[in-house]
């Protein structure tokens, strides 16, 4: 069987949650895309803190609450990916990079990567933001609750070369982000086929097809049509 080829990873800019959390959706066709500061985004890269985290008791679902003192937003995990949590706890720095997600009104991501981060990089972060965008007019006090000093400028780690290290590396996927990746590139007017979904995932015929009733029965995907798929 010829190996699936995958699109390039659209860039996961650099924002403040409440950036986020204030987006406008563009367009819900293949992909959720959204305008964020001038930038059509469908994947962001966030430095925060972990302020709450919850799993269910089937342990098919699992979610941590980020702050990065100007808003808070949820990332979500289901089945498989809910192991990219287990390590993750309450007070925990995190770099987190995915897909942003509408979920009953809710804008939520859906993490690709996710990884622990020194406590300085918070500041990192925050300063690289407001060189860019200047300073956020919410929550300022949340750094300060964290216990967190300002750093002087020149003691400051540089982190270029860790952080879009990691925008451009393509993270290990789960079947289930193989699928969905090429519903939202296969996705035509119509949606994609089924059977080509399938045939071009490079998984076994019973594996793909589990996944996809995963994905129908979680709400991920709907059927327009007999035999064909659409990213909600």
């Amino acid at each position: 069987m010829e190996k699936a080829s995958f699109p390039k990873r659209k860039t996961a800019y650099k924002f403040w949650i409440k950036d986020v959390i204030n987006a406008t959706l563009i367009s819900q066709e293949g992909f959720h895309l959204f305008e964020i500061r001038g930038k059509e985004a469908s994947r962001v890269n966030i430095i925060a803190i972990v302020v709450n985290k919850q799993t269910n008791e089937e342990k098919t679902f699992s979610t941590i609450t980020l702050d990065d003192g100007t808003e808070t937003v949820r990332v979500k995990t289901w089945r498989d990916d809910i192991k990219k949590l287990e390590d993750i706890n309450i007070g925990c720095p995190v770099m987190v990079i995915g897909k942003l997600r509408l979920y009953g009104g809710e804008l939520a991501i859906i993490p690709e990567i996710i990884k622990k981060q020194e406590p300085e990089w918070l500041q990192v972060r925050k300063q690289e933001l407001e060189k860019t965008y200047g300073k956020p007019e919410e929550k300022e006090q949340t750094m300060q609750e964290t216990g967190l000093q300002e750093i002087p400028k020149e003691n400051l780690k540089q982190p270029q070369a860790i952080i879009e290290e990691e925008v451009i590396g393509e993270p290990t996927e789960t079947a289930r982000q193989r699928i969905l990746g090429i519903i939202e590139r296969e996705t035509a007017p119509g949606g994609a086929e089924i059977s080509k979904v399938i045939q071009i995932s490079g998984l076994g015929e019973e594996e793909a097809e589990k996944t996809i009733d995963e994905l129908l029965k979680e709400g991920e995907v709907f059927q327009p049509r007999t035999g064909f798929l659409k990213v909600i």
